[in-house]
């Protein structure tokens, strides 16, 4: 399953969200960055070495930086819909 670190109130985590829900895609949320802390921890450094949020987890590829993840988003699950069939 997906997994999504980043709170909500910020814009770039609303970016891949908003990405995540047009697909339809299951997906779980955890609070990270400002007051949630987590970000700073060596476990999120090791997935993310700029320490930021969004950070995705899609079945062992993870990706961070909100724009590469709503184009990888759409890329792998949006043909059709985010993505265009014919490029």
């Amino acid at each position: 399953m997906l997994k999504i670190w980043g709170r909500v109130n910020s814009v770039n985590v609303k970016k891949a969200l908003w990405a995540i829900e047009e697909l339809g895609l299951p997906y779980e949320r955890v609070d990270a960055g400002m007051n949630f802390g987590v970000v700073n921890t060596p476990e999120y450094r090791r997935m993310n070495p700029m320490g930021q949020v969004p950070t995705i987890d899609d079945d062992g590829f993870v990706l961070w930086e909100s724009h590469a993840i709503v184009r990888y988003l759409a890329a792998k699950y949006g043909d059709g819909t985010l993505w265009p069939k014919d490029l």
